[in-house]
């Protein structure tokens, strides 16, 4: 796959910030070379020297190999979607490789509590993607966690290893109130049973899709869209949006549980197709629909009242 070229390349793992150790095997390893070298010198056997000599040029070999394994890659980090508090953030991590030679069996593993390896191959010239889950805890920006990058490859008598602390976040917004009341009955869907049709107009941002004039859309050859306009009967102009206040809320609520429930009700109404502002204190997010306008509010829910650090930089 070649997507080296579309992937940003920072940061760079040098060969100083790889580790490497010998592992079981190659302790093990080492035992055997001893044994073969005492028994070359005891018995004056120029073949077990031989042996022993190239052995030793196999290990330092690999040790070579399985630092090179790791050295050179280029790493970026992507975050997803916004998630609830108590869901799970998903980071995408993509190991880019530059090089002319493929890369084998490198482990990615996230610093969390019973964490499995996942196991990748990247090819020269080439990227690898892994995704990553983390526990969403309190609304805020949740930092995305270290990842080991570790190899054994190619014999595994070598362990080369190392850390990365990935640039990416993801913002968590309130964890919605499972039951939370329905949404004010005064700035609730509109009844349109005591509005009267007075015509179509122009189409405008934020109109409900459900007051689209397909009728009158079909009709015109453009490609311009028109919504229905109601009035109530009493003479006035009929509007359906809704705001939500922070501050009409019942005192007795604490700061997160007045949050959880506007968040309940900025998604209900979204699935509703209803046009909603939301005011949060010295905070006003005007009336407005779509997946942006979700976005936004969602945002505001989850800054209220906490500072928003900057992004750690790459250990």
């Amino acid at each position: 796959m070649r997507l080296a070229s579309l992937l940003p390349t920072r940061p760079w793992l040098g060969a100083h910030r790889v580790h490497i150790r010998p592992s079981r095997a190659g302790l093990a390893f080492a035992l055997l070379l001893l044994a073969l070298w005492i028994a070359a010198v005891n018995y004056q056997l120029a073949l077990g020297h031989a042996l022993t000599w190239f052995a030793v040029a196999c290990a330092i070999t690999d040790m070579l190999f399985a630092s090179r394994n790791l050295a050179g890659l280029a790493l970026s980090a992507t975050p997803g979607a916004m998630v609830a508090a108590g869901g799970n953030a998903r980071f995408e991590l993509r190991l880019v490789n530059r090089s002319a030679r493929a890369r084998h069996a490198i482990a990615v593993v996230a610093a969390l509590p019973q964490a499995a390896p996942e196991l990748v191959d990247v090819d020269a010239g080439g990227a690898a993607s892994v995704s990553v889950l983390l526990p969403a805890g309190a609304r805020g920006w949740l930092q995305a966690p270290t990842v080991r990058l570790s190899s054994n490859f190619p014999l595994g008598l070598f362990h080369a290893w190392c850390h990365w602390q990935p640039e990416a976040r993801v913002l968590v917004y309130p964890r919605p109130e499972a039951a939370a009341p329905a949404l004010p009955a005064s700035l609730a869907a509109p009844h349109l049973q005591q509005a009267e049709l007075t015509g179509v107009a122009a189409y405008r941002s934020g109109d409900p899709l459900r007051r689209l004039a397909w009728r009158h859309i079909a009709r015109h050859d453009d490609e311009h869209l028109y919504s229905k306009q109601f009035q109530d009967l009493d003479g006035g102009q009929h509007h359906d949006d809704l705001l939500l206040d922070y501050a009409t809320l019942p005192p007795q609520l604490d700061i997160e549980a007045r949050l959880s429930r506007l968040c309940a009700w900025v998604l209900e109404a979204d699935s509703l197709h209803l046009p909603y502002g939301l005011r949060l204190e010295q905070t006003l997010i005007a009336p407005g629909q779509g997946s942006f306008h979700l976005d936004a509010c969602l945002r505001a829910l989850a800054l209220h009242g906490l500072s928003q650090p900057s992004l750690p930089q790459a250990s």
